[in-house]
């Protein structure tokens, strides 16, 4: 073998072992953020509790889990993304915000009120909801920068590089 014919193979090596660690990020990323709904939290900080009691706010039909996935994987960036064309509410939950009663959710918190009984601190709830011109959804973040997730990272990847070596 010439120098030139190992600096080729090291060049390969090289280039596999990057779309390797590319695939490696995206897949454990992807389930770490998926995990984030079983565990109803997100670097070790809980989710604040949904006033139903459940704290399942974001897994009743685990659409908005169902729709993170690797949008972009090279070797020079991983993009990992939630939410499509039937999850238009991936952004508002992961960051917390403010937004507008449509008359469409006011029919529905009126539904969620008479449901509840018209009394009690759950009707209230959904009566105050009703009422209100504008609602604070709070932050349940279930993907961002985690350091639990670079440390899963990091184990993954020094094991696959070992493993390659041995």
């Amino acid at each position: 073998m010439t120098l030139e014919d190992f600096l080729k193979k090291l060049d390969t090596i090289q280039k596999e072992l990057l779309e390797d660690v590319a695939d490696i990020i995206a897949e454990t990323a992807t389930e770490y953020f998926k995990g984030s709904f079983r565990h109803k939290a997100f670097d070790g900080v809980g989710w604040k509790r949904s006033i139903k009691g459940s704290g399942s706010t974001l897994v009743q039909s685990g659409n908005l889990m169902n729709s993170i996935r690797p949008t972009e994987v090279t070797t020079q960036k991983v993009i990992i993304s939630a939410g499509n064309e039937h999850v238009g509410y991936a952004k508002i939950h992961n960051e917390g915000g403010e937004v507008e009663v449509t008359p469409r959710m006011r029919k529905f918190f009126w539904a969620m009120y008479y449901k509840a009984g018209k009394h009690g601190k759950v009707a209230e709830h959904w009566k105050s909801m009703a009422l209100a011109k504008k609602i604070q959804i709070p932050q349940r973040q279930y993907m961002g920068d985690s350091g639990e997730l670079f440390d899963l990272m990091d184990k993954r990847i020094t094991q696959y590089i070992q493993n390659q070596f041995q």
